[in-house]
């Protein structure tokens, strides 16, 4: 036995007590290191080992139709939705590879019987980690009797529960398919993996998109064979996005598309546009094109470049010129000079019952004479409308230039009518058109306006407009002078749990109030009555006349340029009018592209917009007049062949009756 001093002894306790504290002190310190200073880093590991986030989608705003327009007011019709559906997920880590072949037959027969998912079946179960999406896009009954079979199958082969999970999403889905297609467009599937935003395809999908998207919520699971992966903790909400009520209605819109396929295919035409407008408010009630284009196809028109140019919006990216229908804004402008003069104290330009001769058709700067249709001597402004002269409008555009100038000219037709600039519709790739400007250059170097320049554009040439803007342009001819601001968006409403928030709201009144006057009422008038003739017995577009009502309107049919110059085979017709006339309650734009030349029996030259673009109007114009349940206000204004009518008290009969007596005592 060793004996220590007391000295010694109490050394050596003191050196052990020393040592014990100080790797109590060691101990402590990396517990307070571990617990309090990198308490996140360690907490962060221990969840990623029990835990993981997964991202909770939104669900993106929905496209309603404008029922408002119907009877028993507004209730919600969607044309494009978020539908839930399922993503099929894996833990691969969890599951055996000999059970890999098993489980990919099974998920196949119930799921997804594709030779391309059984192929992205086998990469995604070989991988290495803890969270692979297997099969996207999922039903619930899907879901459902897969999530049945993988209960039983997990617990016959002693495997965690959680191996495989469904985790809900929103696919967009159109209800009426190709209805309003080219407007709407759609998403891709795919999303920004980010921010979980989709990736619109174009139309109102892309330029509304800031109010369409939400931001996604976040769910966090535990990794855990009792625990079911289909639920756990949200610790973000999702917001989802704003639902925009449109002022198209979906009635109107089948009846412009299905009037406008028949048209397109009876004469034979490339393509064809139908828009419908309200003109006291601006709102587009229908707005059809042909062919069509299915959104919830859209890769077939993408992946074709012959077809990719239906998913285009041609009633604002197609720029034309506009033809015959914009005799009426020549008519406008004549008719503004007169009162400008007046005011003045300075002889008007002219009198709408003034006999001009228009059988020369000589005019200064133009190489060749101007001609109509048909030889016509004298005329006045009902009957050069009737007859659709262009000869009748150059010289009206020859007296508006020497009065007034060619400034003047340029101006008031951009002011009046919104020639040469954007409607403002809220769509993307929006054509402004083209109006040439006095004194300025082409790029080219050459003069923009011509000396001959006016009296092509008196008679639709020269110039181009989108379809969107002729529509509104005769928007204030029936309004009396109004000219609207259009709009495809009746509201946008920013929907909570609790709470409702209307961000844009196109019904006010203050809205309309807005809209600026650009014609005189009773200059609109006379240019109505004009309009009127166009589609009585003796016009061009008498075949637009909607028995029943009373509708002012007019055809055109312009040439196209063909490699540089003007072609007699190819066209572009067209009707613009509204009804019933004294008070309308739409405007209808309807154009065909290409219709095929040359004479049908029965029908006359197909090609002609009274031929073609007329009849369809009057078809689509009689079933919205049925739909909005306007009162006719033209009862006797039936065929000779309908018990109904009584054509010689029709409306207007009597007018008509004596501008055709006098034609013809002017021209016989």
């Amino acid at each position: 036995m060793i004996h220590l001093s007391p000295q010694r002894r109490n050394k050596l306790i003191l050196l052990a007590l020393a040592l014990t504290l100080s790797a109590f002190f060691l101990l402590y310190s990396q517990f307070f290191r571990i617990q309090i200073l990198q308490y996140t880093y360690w907490n962060s590991r221990a969840e990623r080992q029990h835990y993981f986030l997964v991202k909770q989608p939104f669900k993106r705003g929905t496209f309603y139709s404008n029922t408002s327009i119907q009877k028993g007011g507004y209730r919600p019709v969607p044309f494009a939705i978020d539908v839930p559906l399922y993503h099929l997920y894996a833990d691969p880590s969890v599951l055996p590879k000999n059970l890999h072949k098993e489980l990919q037959e099974s998920m196949l027969r119930m799921l997804s019987p594709t030779l391309k998912e059984s192929i992205k079946l086998s990469s995604e179960l070989a991988r290495k980690t803890r969270s692979r999406r297997l099969i996207s896009w999922i039903s619930e009954q899907q879901k459902n009797k897969f999530s049945s079979w993988w209960k039983k199958f997990a617990k016959e082969k002693t495997l965690p529960g959680n191996g495989l999970f469904f985790i809900r999403d929103f696919k967009r889905f159109h209800p009426m398919g190709k209805t309003l297609g080219q407007v709407l467009h759609t998403i891709q599937e795919r999303r920004n993996e980010k921010t979980g935003n989709a990736i619109p395809t174009g139309g109102l999908e892309l330029s509304l998109n800031k109010f369409l998207q939400g931001s996604m919520g976040i769910r966090r699971l535990m990794r855990s064979p009792h625990n079911n992966l289909t639920t756990g903790e949200i610790l973000k909400e999702p917001i989802h996005g704003s639902d925009i009520e449109l002022t198209i209605n979906h009635c109107l819109q089948a009846i412009a598309e299905e009037e406008l396929e028949k048209g397109v295919k009876f004469h034979q035409a490339k393509s064809g546009i139908a828009i419908i407008v309200h003109p006291y408010n601006g709102h587009i009630l229908a707005l059809a094109q042909y062919p069509f284009f299915f959104p919830d196809q859209y890769t077939k028109y993408f992946n074709d470049p012959a077809r990719t140019i239906d998913t285009n919006i041609h009633a604002i990216t197609h720029a034309r010129e506009p033809g015959s229908p914009t005799k009426a804004f020549t008519l406008a402008l004549a008719l503004h000079a007169n009162r400008i003069l007046k005011q003045r104290g300075a002889p008007p330009l002219f009198h709408p019952f003034e006999k001009i001769q228009t059988d020369k058709g000589v005019f200064p700067g133009r190489s060749k004479p101007l001609k109509d249709v048909r030889l016509h001597h004298y005329l006045n402004m009902y009957m050069a409308i009737q007859k659709s002269s262009n000869v009748y409008m150059a010289i009206l555009a020859d007296r508006i230039i020497e009065t007034m100038g060619p400034q003047w000219y340029y101006e008031t037709l951009q002011t009046m009518f919104g020639i040469g600039k954007k409607t403002g519709v809220e769509l993307g790739g929006e054509s402004p058109g083209f109006l040439p400007k006095p004194y300025s250059l082409t790029s080219s170097g050459k003069l923009a306006w011509s000396q001959a320049t006016p009296y092509s554009l008196a008679i639709g040439y020269n110039f181009q407009t989108t379809a969107l803007q002729m529509t509104r342009a005769f928007c204030a001819i029936a309004t009396k002078g109004i000219l609207p601001t259009l709009t495809l968006v009746r509201r946008i409403i920013q929907k909570t749990k609790n709470t409702q928030n209307i961000l844009v709201d196109n019904t006010k009144k203050e809205r309309i109030e807005q809209f600026p006057r650009v014609l005189h009422p009773d200059d609109c008038q006379e240019i109505i009555y004009a309009l009127k003739f166009a589609t009585k017995p003796g016009g061009g577009g008498y075949k637009a006349n909607i028995f029943g009502y009373t509708q002012a309107g007019k055809t055109g049919t312009s040439m196209k340029l063909i490699n540089g110059q003007y072609s007699h085979r190819h066209h572009y017709s067209r009707f613009i009018g509204f009804a019933p006339a004294s008070s309308p309650s739409f405007v209808l734009f309807v154009g065909l592209d290409e219709p095929k030349p040359g004479f049908i029996p029965g029908i006359g030259l197909n090609h002609r917009g009274g031929q073609c673009a007329a009849p369809i109007f009057r078809e689509i114009a009689t079933r919205t007049l049925a739909f909005l349940s306007v009162p006719m206000d033209d009862p006797l204004g039936f065929s000779r062949d309908d018990p109904r009518g009584a054509p010689e008290n029709a409306d207007w009969y009597q007018e008509v009756e004596a501008l055709n007596k006098l034609y013809k005592k002017w021209n016989s």
